[in-house]
């Protein structure tokens, strides 16, 4: 199965410095469609293309990735987290607890070799959709 790098996850301390940060200095947009209500969590995308940001606050938990700010996990898109969660599972693969539904899709985490997360997921063809219409992905 293949895999494309498709979101990289900062856990952060400081929100409202940290949105500033990304979209005033960096040119990023804050995409509403996919961020909280309660900005907790932040869906950043450029046009001038490469992965989207999230920007998580590190005082909420979030799927298994440790809530340390200064962290960084980084989101893969594929085509059945399901099935790659099985044979991740097979191959001894470190995942931490299950997939779960994100409204979006279905997702899990997991650790590479080296300890650093990473979140696997695919979206539900309506979602992507969306996306696409929108220039995310």
């Amino acid at each position: 199965m293949t895999a494309r790098l498709d979101l990289a996850m900062i856990l952060v301390q400081d929100m409202p410095r940290t949105k500033a940060f990304y979209t005033e200095l960096l040119g990023y947009e804050v995409v509403k469609e996919f961020s909280a209500p309660d900005e907790n969590f932040l869906f950043l995308h450029t046009k001038a293309g490469g992965p989207n940001l999230a920007l998580q606050d590190s005082s909420v938990s979030t799927y298994g990735i440790a809530t340390q700010h200064g962290s960084l996990a980084l989101g893969f898109a594929v085509e059945d987290a399901d099935a790659l969660y099985k044979e991740w599972k097979e191959k001894g693969v470190e995942v931490q607890g299950e997939v779960v539904d994100i409204e979006a899709g279905r997702m899990f985490t997991a650790k590479d070799p080296s300890g650093n997360f990473v979140q696997i997921y695919h979206l539900y063809p309506p979602v992507e959709e969306m996306q696409k219409k929108m220039g995310l992905i």
